[in-house]
């Protein structure tokens, strides 16, 4: 259900983790209990049709699976119950995560480990063991050194058989405080996902709880784990914290890459390690996860919805009960309950399948396949060709819940199906309908699938614990992903030198790019890589193994003692043809400190600098070092000709200002000065602007003589109306980083109705620039003859500083300026201002509403029966709703595009248009950002290692620095405001939601 919500908010399901079900309503958390309860009076609802169980015989035939594969039952009932996760030991036993206090019986511990076994060794497995019980909601499960980790929140648990007997006789928690401070805890958003990862550690995600982490019996502080992700090394029990935002399920590819899933983000993954986030204190890095599906949210289910589901939308639809009305009034149809992704690594289905991504859709009753494509320097994820209106499983069967998947020791891809008849969190149910639905139904079932080809025929049972050391390095290119994982893991395990030369063999010999990638990684773990290994490593054919021998050397570069011919190969690969090696250059440079780096990033800037991606991580590598950057970049007329580049030289000198070093601004300088024969204004106005804002209260270090001369022309070309906009817009800009009495003269003409928009919004950026008490008076004074995007940038800055914010309220109270002014999410903020005078003012004049929202969705209710007028609903999109949301390529991107609600139907569109904080999501909750320097920030907030981006209407990003970051608070509203429908008529409101329906969409706003 994970459909975009509304005009300013997204109604964000939670499901997948591991279950399963429909979406919850969120309102400043990504979940909380809602009050999902009938309207007074309503009707209670029948009794709804029990949908018995199908035999895992009758099942198997009714499975719809891709054309040439075919579905094997592994395991089922009475073997196992409830499972949710699977692993296997080296010798293709396979143990059973069951979670059978699921829903909301995580008191009773009811969860437990059951350990299976084949006696004929056909894999159809006959056997089953308790080897763990007494556990509340286990989610995961991981073999590692005889013995079996497992995630069962708030712990990280090691289970060992001393005796090899089952059950396991010891039990030792080693990590513990997911999920702490929740309650009640989130069923779907638990500790899960143990997976081995090529760099020799086990990762984890945190999930939706997050926690604070300690590992147990020590004295250690907590580690925050919202939303971040983890992993440890299972011999020292060392805890980092990862990149994260997964909900349930995280896999890696055949060579490394890390993915996740997030209810209705159905493929996400990441575009760089969290070590290098923080590096450039200077720097916020942006996010690096990425939803990469490109396809759109909709699904393919032949299951009938179930007799309650379609009650409840129809309940919602009616304003009888809350909660997000799905698909236009449909109750399915699209990503909603994501769950378990994993990247097919086997070689028992046909190559095409290799590195694609499977989910489950437990709430669909399917698995969705979907196609990982190279874009730049990341992936992209595309339904498979050959499935454009069918999914690669599903079933009539609404039992059918895939929660998770696997690679197999046979190569075949395994499902975890819960089987339930009821997969729905309960906290999505109203009362009236949860009551009449048995939640439990199923809880002593479950089954456990493999798909693989119609003729195929599987190798035998692997028995790896004999292996030889031998035998485990030629495993690691066999074509197979579980033997290479297994053999990775046990290498690692036993610690064997005898495995050294023989990894430097394969690394040397192997006609395979892949053995010769998990050889380095192998030698990587036994901590045995040598310089002749990278060496060997930077020069492969092989790109995957370039990449990670540029990563691996960073142990050298850190290490102070690089040798020269690591460092000659290292820079030379600036020049790579593969622009994955080229991206990963640029972050390990900056773990070196040789002078020449600079010249390798240069290079890198000058053939990459149109990729953002690119960009980040050169400039979170340069640390100290942006002047020289800037000096190898400005040298190079290339560089200083695109628009990428200068833009880039523009980033550069904002960061040189910060670093106010004199010799370095010189440099600056000079290149400004040197544009003045150019004649391109833009370019000179844009870096003395960045530079100087740079420098902040040093804007006195930058000469006068090179800066009166351009303060002189930008005052000029401002004025001038026969001068291009964007020039002169960055005039406007200019002057905001001198004084009022300077920039007023050029700046006030300009916030006349008869001047462009764009130029109107430059000089209220400009004054928002400036600390004079006099922009307060400026700005209120002219406030209510500015159109509407003009009126948000300047009641942003108003808000900013007490002084405005005081003046505005005392507007308000003199009657010059109304309450309505300022809308719900601002008024919330000024109300609770941190400075007591602002406050008391703000609480004296901006009383809360007092027309219920309700009332309003009443008095709004007939424009669902009117013909609307998509002409004239365009207008009024374009007065009220572009300023927050892109449509048709108009607009801007701060709440959702809103093609997204179109899936929701026009009945919740009027509901979240006139109630935007009914339902309002993490991502679009309003926030307050206060700095250090006395400045308040009210937006949507994006955070990073190294600060957060503050989005506020119109699309204007203000990034701010961890360093500069007093206090961040939660308003917990949307950013929308109440009252979007005000002066509006039933007939209006008929044509804005015809115009959001009908018009032509686009891939991208304005922003």
């Amino acid at each position: 259900m994970a459909r975009m919500g509304g005009m300013g908010h997204v109604l964000m399901p939670v499901a997948g983790a591991p279950s399963f079900g429909d979406c919850m309503t969120v309102h400043s958390k990504r979940w909380f209990v809602p009050a999902v309860l009938l309207l007074a009076g309503a009707a209670a609802p029948p009794e709804f049709p029990r949908v018995p169980p199908t035999s895992p015989a009758d099942a198997l035939k009714q499975f719809q699976v891709h054309d040439g594969l075919k579905i094997e039952l592994v395991a089922s009932e009475p073997l196992i119950e409830s499972p949710v996760g699977i692993c296997f030991d080296e010798d293709g036993r396979l143990f059973v995560v069951e979670m059978r206090g699921y829903p909301d019986r995580r008191e009773e511990r009811l969860g437990r480990i059951k350990l299976l076994e084949s006696s004929k060794g056909d894999r159809h497995y006959d056997k089953a063991s308790v080897y763990a019980d007494n556990l509340p909601w286990p989610t995961g499960c991981l073999w590692y050194n005889r013995g079996l980790f497992v995630t069962a929140s708030p712990d990280v648990i090691r289970f060992q058989s001393t005796h090899g007997a089952v059950p396991a006789d010891e039990r030792k928690v080693l990590f513990t405080g997911f999920g702490a401070g929740h309650e009640p805890l989130n069923v779907q958003g638990l500790v899960n996902g143990l997976t081995w990862g090529f760099d020799g550690r086990i990762h984890g995600t945190s999930s939706e709880n997050g926690g604070q982490v300690t590992r147990a019996g020590t004295n250690e502080p907590p580690v925050n784990m919202r939303g971040k992700d983890f992993s440890f090394d299972p011999r020292t029990f060392d805890f980092i914290t990862e990149n994260g935002g997964g909900q349930h399920g995280l896999s890696y590819d055949t060579f490394g890459r890390k993915f996740v899933t997030y209810n209705n983000h159905s493929v996400e993954t990441f575009f760089y390690d969290a070590r290098y986030a923080a590096r450039n204190p200077l720097f916020a890095m942006p996010p690096a996860l990425a939803d990469i599906n490109a396809d759109g949210p909709d699904v393919y289910r032949i299951s009938p919805e179930e007799a309650w589901r379609v009650l409840r939308t129809k309940l919602r639809v009616a304003g009888r009960a809350t909660g997000p009305i799905e698909e236009g009034g449909r109750a399915s149809g699209y990503f909603t309950s994501c769950s378990g992704i994993t990247m097919y690594t086997g070689d028992a289905l046909p190559a095409e399948f290799r590195d694609n991504a499977f989910l489950g859709e437990p709430a669909n009753n399917l698995v969705h396949r979907a196609v990982i494509v190279p874009e730049g320097v990341g992936v992209v994820a595309h339904r498979a060709p050959d499935e454009p209106k069918s999914e690669f499983v599903a079933s009539p069967d609404i039992w059918f819940r895939p929660v998770q998947m696997a690679n197999g020791p046979d190569g075949a891809l395994y499902i975890v199906d819960m089987y339930r008849e009821v997969i729905e969190h309960p906290w999505s149910l109203p009362d009236d309908i949860r009551n009449k639905l048995d939640l439990y139904s199923g809880v002593e079932r479950g089954r456990i699938w493999r798909v693989v080809p119609e003729n195929f025929t599987p190798r035998p049972m692997p028995h790896l614990s004999t292996a030889t050391t031998s035998e485990l390095v030629a495993l690691l290119e066999h074509p197979n992903g579980w033997h290479r994982d297994a053999a990775a893991r046990l290498l690692a395990e036993r610690q064997d030198p005898a495995a050294v030369p023989l990894l430097s063999k394969l690394l040397t010999e192997s006609k395979s790019g892949l053995g010769r990638l998990r050889a380095l990684c192998a030698l990587a773990t036994q901590n045995a890589v040598t310089e002749s290994h990278i060496l060997t490593a930077l020069h492969d054919p092989d790109a995957h193994v370039r990449e990670r021998g540029v990563l691996l050397a960073e142990n050298f570069l850190r290490s102070g003692n690089c040798p020269p011919a690591i460092w000659d190969a290292l820079v030379a690969l600036a020049d790579d043809p593969a622009i994955t090696v080229r991206y990963q250059l640029a972050f390990t440079l900056g773990e070196a400190r040789q002078p020449d780096r600079i010249a390798a990033l240069a290079k890198i800037a000058r053939r990459d600098v149109g990729d953002s991606w690119m960009r980040s991580a050169i400039l979170t590598s340069l640390a100290d070092s942006e002047a020289a950057m800037f000096a190898a970049l400005a040298s190079a007329p290339s560089s200083a000709a695109r628009p990428e580049g200068r833009d880039f030289l523009v980033e550069l000198a904002s960061l040189i200002g910060k670093r106010a070093n004199p010799a370095d601004v010189e440099q600056v300088v000079k290149l400004i000065e040197s544009q003045s024969d150019s004649k391109d204004d833009a370019f000179s106005f844009a870096l003395a602007r960045s530079l100087r804002e740079g420098l902040v209260k040093q804007r006195d270090a930058v000469p006068a003589a090179a800066m009166t001369p351009l303060l002189d022309r930008a005052r000029s070309v401002a004025s001038d109306a026969s001068t291009d906009e964007r020039v002169r817009a960055e005039a406007v800009r200019l002057l905001g980083t001198t004084t009022f009495a300077q920039a007023s003269p050029a700046l006030l003409p300009l916030l006349s109705t008869e001047t462009p928009e764009t130029l109107q919004l430059a000089a209220v950026a400009a004054l928002d620039e400036l600390p004079d008490r006099q922009v307060a008076e400026e700005l209120v004074n002219r406030f209510g003859r500015f159109p509407p995007r003009v009126r948000a940038a300047a009641l942003a800055a108003l808000l900013k500083r007490p002084d405005r914010a005081t003046a505005l309220l005392n507007a308000i109270s003199a009657g010059t300026l109304h309450a309505v002014d300022v809308p719900s999410a601002q008024a919330t903020f000024l109300r609770k201002h941190p400075d007591a005078r602002v406050r008391a003012l703000a609480q004296k004049v901006l009383k809360p509403a007092s027309k219920g929202r309700d009332e309003v969705i009443r008095a709004f209710q007939p424009a669902l029966d009117l013909e609307g007028n998509a002409q004239r609903g365009h207008a009024t999109y374009l007065q009220r709703c572009s300023p927050c949301h892109s449509l048709g390529g108009e607009g801007f991107s701060v709440g959702p595009d809103l093609t997204t609600i179109r899936n929701d139907g026009k009945a919740k569109a009027l509901v979240n248009i006139c109630d935007p904080n009914r339902e309002v999501a993490a991502n679009y909750v309003a926030y307050t950002v206060e700095t250090r320097a006395g400045e308040s920030l009210l937006g949507i907030v994006t955070d990073t290692a190294s600060g957060v981006t503050v989005r506020q209407p119109f699309g204007k990003d203000t990034t701010v620095l961890r360093a500069d970051i007093k206090r961040i608070e939660s308003q917990h509203i949307s950013l929308m405001p109440e009252g979007v429908e005000e002066g509006m008529k039933p007939q209006d409101m008929a044509d804005l939601l015809e115009f959001i329906f009908t018009a032509p969409s686009m891939a991208h706003g304005r922003k």
